[in-house]
């Protein structure tokens, strides 16, 4: 089974994985394949957005690319057009690699990349807007500005708004992670 794991950003999507994979899945976590095709398509990247999103090394500074991006849902979907089919193809190659597994895609951007049309299963994780907050503010230590406008430019995304011709299941994130793993094990009962 292909199992698409999304939700919002900060909504527990990387804990749920986890849990996952003490189940036996094997997980990819699709976006660190962003980072590789970001790293992959910088110099169009560069070209593109200009020359304030290179890094000393070379490299697109994530950072202030993020700031770009984030502020900006047409410039994020001109991103999106540049790295997805890169994911896309990196995607595929590790789902053929491992045919006949439990496998979980792990990816905030399943709908957008078009992921979603690989799996067999949607389990979207759901928190509220409070928790993802304090969750962002920890992890990635931005300032709050940027964890305002990432949220705003995700404000629209919902299970109906991406994903169709796929089964969806919903976990809610609101306690503990001992709870969350409890509803992932409901889930996985379920099937």
């Amino acid at each position: 089974m292909v199992l698409g794991l999304a939700g919002k950003a900060c909504s527990g999507k990387n804990a749920a994985s986890r849990f996952l994979e003490e189940k036996g899945f094997l997980s990819l976590d699709v976006d660190t394949l962003g980072h590789r095709a970001l790293e992959l398509k910088k110099d169009e990247v560069i070209e593109h957005f200009g020359p304030e999103i290179a890094g000393k090394d070379g490299s697109v500074d994530r950072r202030a690319l993020g700031e770009i991006v984030f502020a900006d849902r047409n410039r994020m979907k001109e991103l999106e057009s540049i790295t997805h089919p890169a994911v896309f193809e990196m995607v595929q190659s590790f789902l053929d690699e491992n045919r006949g597994r439990d496998l979980v895609l792990n990816a905030a951007i399943l709908g957008q990349a078009g992921l979603d049309r690989l799996c067999d299963k949607v389990l979207w994780v759901e928190a509220p807007l409070v928790h993802r907050i304090i969750r962002a503010f920890k992890r990635d230590r931005n300032k709050i500005a940027h964890i305002f406008s990432r949220i705003r430019l995700q404000r629209h995304l919902t299970v109906q708004h991406f994903f169709s011709g796929v089964d969806i299941y919903m976990v809610r994130n609101r306690g503990s992670l001992e709870d969350l793993k409890k509803q992932v094990d409901l889930f996985l009962s379920d099937l």
